[in-house]
């Protein structure tokens, strides 16, 4: 698929332009520069065709910040994937020293360049927009991606430059997050599953701040591997871009398939990774428990990470606990392999015949009995239990319990719907 790439200098209003031109609030937006840090993905749907967008960190022009290094390699390798630049500068302000400094790097690619002249939204910033031209492009556009205005053009014009290729058959693609708090090693997982720096990591927690996600192909499955930022108690937040961060983190948990709950091994699991396990159930999404950096735990003592965090997390039996170094990429392959069997699983149908078989195992609940079961759903799995009366919980417990006995569904939650209705005699 063609590529677009998103560049300029800080606070221009890239990100709100990658948000307008997806529709989906990957990239954060706010007003204190530098926030957007790692290159983040997405597509664009425009008259029938479709290419690839990547949004990127500000340019930092001779800025000394420890992250700086960081994001500038982010910025030269989406400018390597693109096939198209989006040379975002800010019509407000006016040309800036450090657009023309990002203007030199870009003639280093020799990719063509669209210079996107943001936040033109009244007749009176119009004047503004010709010293631009020094730039020396032919295509400068003028935009406001607060107001909407602009894109129309700016789109035909990119569909007539980017090559036309036919759309692969896109196979069932499995969607992976990783989830965790600040600091417990989430953007170095997912560094270890790509084996490239993807998401940039820090030793300050905090660092990623934006939906992170690439795409892998693993034994012929399709993998997208999200990162997010790190999730603290509410109460601790105080910093509104690390909020916003963490309820797009939270709403992610929707769209994906299986969530990696990781966090360090070295603290243990702590009141804030139960409730994230928690809520992660609460959306019957699949999950696995990646007790990270056992690298720092002495050899003799490895085998207590697994009982210590069944220990400390007993409602999670069916799921499966993967002890991980994702700096040295311990167990990393046996992780993703685990991801595609959870997978399986969530997709796996159990016939009429064999729920038929293991019903006349069940023990019938009080003051009634269980006259059917059968699955009607599947991603998670939906079973539908026809009873003589209504029961309790602890019997709901009971039969996923047996269903799980019997057909596994390893880290999958068990849905189950129950039918109260008499039992009709046969007429003599």
């Amino acid at each position: 698929m063609a590529t677009v790439v998103i560049v300029g200098r800080k606070n221009v209003g890239k990100s709100t332009i990658f948000n307008r031109l997806t529709g989906m609030k990957m990239s954060i937006v706010h007003r204190e520069p530098g926030v957007t840090r790692d290159r983040v993905y997405s597509e664009v749907q425009w008259c029938g065709r479709s290419f690839g967008l990547i949004d990127t960190g500000g340019f930092f022009p001779d800025e000394e910040w420890p992250l700086a290094r960081s994001i500038q390699r982010q910025i030269e390798t989406a400018l390597s994937e693109a096939d198209l630049i989006y040379f975002v500068v800010d019509g407000r302000t006016g040309m800036k020293p450090a657009d023309k400094e990002i203007n030199e790097e870009l003639r280093k690619t020799n990719k063509r360049v669209f210079v996107l002249v943001n936040k033109i939204d009244n007749s009176k910033i119009q004047h503004n927009v010709a010293e631009f031209y020094e730039l020396g492009y032919a295509d400068v556009f003028t935009v406001s991606a607060e107001a909407g205005i602009g894109f129309g053009d700016v789109l035909d014009a990119t569909l007539k430059i980017l090559p036309v290729s036919k759309k692969p058959k896109e196979p069932s693609l499995i969607r992976l997050l990783i989830l965790g708090r600040p600091n417990s090693g989430k953007s170095t997982l997912l560094n270890a599953i790509l084996k490239e720096e993807r998401a940039i990591v820090d030793a300050k927690p905090g660092t990623t701040r934006d939906l992170v996600n690439a795409r892998i192909r693993y034994n012929g499955k399709s993998v997208e591997v999200i990162d997010t930022a790190g999730i603290r108690k509410h109460s601790r937040i105080k910093n509104p871009i690390e909020f916003y961060s963490v309820m797009r983190a939270i709403k992610m948990i929707d769209r994906t398939d299986i969530t990696i709950l990781i966090f360090d091994t070295t603290k243990g699991i702590v009141s804030q990774d139960q409730r994230l396990a928690s809520l992660v159930l609460s959306k019957a999404k699949g999950l696995i428990l990646a007790p990270n950096k056992i690298d720092m735990i002495e050899k003799s003592k490895c085998h207590r990470i697994k009982p210590a965090t069944m220990q400390s997390m007993r409602f999670l039996e069916f799921v499966p606990i993967i002890p991980i170094s994702a700096k040295f990429r311990t167990n990393v392959e046996e992780l993703i392999q685990k991801i595609l069997d959870i997978y399986q699983e969530s997709g796996k149908i159990v016939s009429k015949r064999a729920l038929d078989d293991m019903s006349t195992t069940l023990r019938h609940p009080p003051n009634g009995e269980i006259i059917r079961l059968r699955q009607i759903g599947q991603r998670p799995p939906v079973f539908r239990a026809t009873l003589t009366s209504t029961v309790k919980e602890s019997y709901i417990k009971y039969l996923r319990n047996m269903i799980r006995h019997y057909f596994g569904f390893a880290g999958i939650p068990i849905l189950i719907k129950t039918n109260t209705t008499r039992r009709h005699r046969k007429r003599p």
